[in-house]
């Protein structure tokens, strides 16, 4: 037997096929998901100042670009269905103008460009369209397109067919009348071109935050939501104040949630769903600390002082624990939690120099980055 064990091995070296005889331990080590949000709805960012946050987000494994394309004051994206492409749009440098609104979107041949860079930098890539609050930006280029009637007539409990998709006003102004019966329509028309578009993706994020208008309605929504994203092959994430002590256990536990908190020192006091709550009731967790994590860049705010402030509170004070403002207490451990995310916004940034944005981002995150559980599993390799 012996003999014949080394005519085999001698046969299979002739041939060049190689038989590894030793095994060796590699210890591989991951952090938790690392997010930078962008909002490039209310303030246009170039393609290669994007590239910069992705080229930062890269210095480590699990790596996420979340882009919030849509809010009430802009659509930052193309949107054949309303007419806001290339085709109508004007531009210079590289930078296209919606003439009818002023505003500035990214192309599709752009957004694609950003895709496939963060691909090759193995950073996640996740579009955010906020829906069914937020949306007067889509309203805004649907009034161009299909006039007021449509998009801003009040309910008509005579006629429902009649009714416009929004005519809240005031705060509900931007919100989706879900009982209108076009209104569901309208979102899925730009649901169907944006999934089509972001095919391939693992996330796809719906928003859903800050929707007042139709408050009994809205859970059945997110979850129809839900159901839809994931037939067209997307892990669906959300923002987290949807969700509250009464209405988490009838929401989907599949979405992850992005929690962003509020500025109670102790949430558990009111009727917000905190993330013990859902990690508990199943859902996996990104935190957004708004106290620590949010970045809402002002003029005011975005002096050396103020944000050398901020990063060292990151820094000395802020831990996973502490999920929301400074509140800490409840997170036992760190099941369920996904992650942490620095978010960017844009709405009071007129003024501010985009190149002092993208620092102080920057350094938020870094300063975030340490602060997220590293695991580290050995395996065997073959030693060849």
């Amino acid at each position: 037997m012996k003999k014949y064990l080394i005519f085999v091995s001698v046969l299979l070296l002739s041939v060049g096929i190689f038989v590894p005889a030793f095994a060796r331990e590699q210890t591989i080590e991951t952090h938790m998901e690392s997010v930078i949000m962008l909002d490039v709805a209310r303030r246009y960012y170039s393609v290669d100042e994007i590239k910069g946050y992705i080229d930062v987000l890269a210095e480590h494994d699990n790596g996420t670009l979340q882009l919030h394309f849509t809010d009430d004051e802009n659509v930052g994206i193309e949107c054949e269905f309303l007419d806001q492409t290339v085709e109508y749009a004007t531009e210079s440098n590289g930078v296209y103008t919606n003439p009818v609104t002023g505003n500035q979107f990214l192309s599709y041949a752009q957004v694609k460009d950003l895709m496939n860079y963060a691909a090759a930098k193995k950073v996640e890539f996740i579009p955010e369209i906020d829906m069914p609050a937020h949306m007067n930006g889509f309203f805004t280029l649907a009034i161009n397109k299909f006039g007021e009637y449509y998009v801003r007539n009040r309910y008509d409990w005579d006629n429902p067919a009649n009714s416009g998709i929004a005519w809240g006003t005031g705060d509900e102004a931007g919100n989706l009348d879900l009982m209108a019966p076009h209104a569901k329509p309208f979102a899925k028309s730009l649901l169907n071109e944006y999934t089509k578009f972001f095919a391939g993706l693992k996330y796809f994020h719906i928003g859903f935050d800050e929707y007042t208008f139709r408050p009994e309605m809205k859970i059945d929504y997110a979850n129809e939501l839900y159901d839809y994203l994931v037939s067209k092959g997307f892990q669906p994430r959300i923002w987290s104040d949807l969700i509250t002590k009464d209405n988490i256990n009838a929401l989907n536990s599949g979405y992850e949630i992005t929690y962003w908190g509020w500025k109670q020192d102790d949430i558990t006091e009111t009727n917000y769903a905190t993330v013990p709550d859902l990690v508990s009731a199943g859902f996996k967790v990104i935190i957004t600390n708004k106290y620590y994590l949010f970045f809402v860049p002002s003029l005011a705010n975005t002096t050396e002082e103020v944000m050398a402030d901020r990063i060292a509170n990151i820094e000395n004070e802020w831990e996973l624990e502490k999920w929301n403002y400074n509140f800490d207490g409840g997170l036992n451990n760190h099941d369920g939690v996904l992650g942490a995310m620095v978010a960017v916004w844009g709405e009071d940034s007129d003024g501010v120099d985009n190149n002092v944005i993208n620092a102080h981002a920057k350094d938020m995150y870094r300063a975030m980055f340490p602060k997220l559980d590293t695991y580290t599993e050995t395996i065997d390799i073959d030693d060849d």
